[in-house]
């Protein structure tokens, strides 16, 4: 019995030696925490990927972030990485707290964004090997939009193997239509991937609807005709998609229970492909999530049991559960295969 516990033991400690000698954080952003987003980045030999890590909200700074709901105008991202094609479209808009977050410079310091690929870049350059390392980019909530916008424009670098990663959990909604197309378009073009991991009825994944401009103007237009009036004078009304925000990628959505469609905890969908197609008008709300809590408010109000979505469906503990009681139906599946289930007839590459 003494020699079996010897051998667990050895064992344990061997594949722990092993994890530690897989997966090696080389880089962490954490100088002025209070101030600026924090990350991490880490390179596994064994999987031949690079990964970087945002952190989600946790200081003043990164909740006053979350709040910064106008839109921020930023170029394609292949512009903005000099490798434009003929499918490269203008302006996309952007969260502008996000946005600045990610690609604000400070003080005469380059911008984060830039601070992250010099890490890859060295990374790349200390090994050869490591030049045809998969780009991972994760993180939760705040974490996970800051992925979804630096995954993006990683994936139309010219110095990074494709597709680019991006695994979001508990994100909100990152850009506009534009935004929405360009990373449809990338995807298609097997650039990129996005597993964007929402619990159903979390809140924070049904948000920001719409801008603060157009916010704005849509309360003024009810309340105030006169003002409504006012703001499109002056060339502030509520504007079109531009000032709507959609989300991207493939969603696995996580329910608590059994799923009322299927006998699964958790479904696959993948709005992208209206995007692409053009086939009918991209829908930028879960219709069936907020219909769902439309219900369940009016059943509390009558003192009903129902379940109101909760910040608690944000926490990573309800996320960590809920991807356990997923963990066997996932099994064997990859997010390419995913991909082309759910598309198909789309070129989905790589």
């Amino acid at each position: 019995m003494t020699d079996h516990r010897q051998q667990q033991q050895q064992q344990r400690q061997q594949q722990q030696q092993e994890q530690r000698e897989s997966s090696v954080i080389t880089a962490v952003g954490d100088l002025k925490s209070e101030e600026e987003l924090v990350y991490a980045v880490g390179v596994n030999p064994v999987k031949e990927r690079i990964t970087i890590i945002f952190r989600g909200s946790v200081t003043k700074s990164d909740f006053m972030t979350d709040a910064r709901i106008s839109m921020a105008k930023m170029p394609d991202p292949r512009s903005f990485n000099g490798t434009e094609d003929d499918s490269s479209g203008g302006e996309l808009g952007v969260h502008q707290g996000f946005n600045d977050y990610l690609f604000g410079e400070r003080n005469g310091q380059s911008s984060k964004y830039v601070e992250i690929m010099e890490h890859v870049s060295q990374l790349m350059a200390q090994n050869p090997d490591r030049r045809n390392y998969k780009l991972y980019v994760t993180g939760h909530s705040l974490g996970g939009a800051l992925a979804t916008l630096f995954g993006l424009y990683a994936a139309a670098s010219s110095t990074i193997p494709l597709p680019v990663t991006v695994v979001s959990v508990a994100s909100p909604r990152v850009g506009n239509l534009a935004f929405a197309r360009t990373f449809a378009e990338m995807e298609s073009q097997g650039k990129l991937r996005h597993l964007r991991i929402a619990n159903h009825k979390d809140p924070v994944t049904l948000g920001p609807t719409v801008s603060s401009k157009r916010a704005l103007a849509l309360s003024a237009k009810a309340f105030s005709p006169l003002g409504y009036l006012a703001l499109v004078v002056t060339g502030n009304g509520e504007g079109g998609d531009e000032e709507v925000y959609y989300h991207t990628g493939m969603k696995m959505k996580l329910f608590k229970h059994v799923s009322s469609v299927s006998s699964q905890r958790c479904e696959l969908t993948y709005s992208g492909i209206t995007i692409i197609s053009g086939s009918k008008k991209p829908v930028a709300i879960d219709q069936e999530d907020m219909a769902e809590i439309e219900q369940s408010n009016k059943r509390k109000k009558k003192e009903s049991s129902a379940e109101l979505p909760m910040v608690s469906y944000h926490y990573g503990t309800s996320y960590s559960e809920r991807m356990a009681s997923v963990e066997s139906d996932m099994k064997g599946m990859t997010l390419n295969n995913v991909y082309r289930e759910k598309v198909g007839g789309m070129p989905w590459g790589g």
